[in-house]
């Protein structure tokens, strides 16, 4: 083998020795540490910071987010994209990923 094959799998055997707990979570866990894994995430809006105004509605290109004005607003996941539209636009802070 060249020197180029000898040393393919170095940046797979350094992630693993520095980021082990990040990899057992995705496998073991399911989940997502960093909350950037589009299948792993799942976006929230929270009774307590959201307000109604209906940023994040207009901005779904799932339509996902459903509420009226002026009153609290939910996600159906089933239809989340899992984009982050929402998540960037809501100036309250009322969405969540976890």
């Amino acid at each position: 083998m060249c020197g180029l094959g000898q040393t393919a799998a170095n940046p797979v055997l350094t992630t693993l020795r520095y980021f082990r707990a990040e990899y057992l979570a995705h496998i073991r866990d399911e989940a997502c540490p960093a909350k950037v894994c589009r299948e792993l995430i799942q976006f929230e809006i929270s009774p307590v910071t959201c307000n109604g105004c209906g940023a994040c509605v207009s901005v779904c290109s799932g339509k996902a987010i459903l509420g009226e004005k002026k009153k609290l607003h939910k996600i159906n996941q089933a239809n989340c994209t899992k984009c982050g539209a929402c998540l960037e636009i809501c100036k309250f802070d009322a969405v969540l990923v976890s």
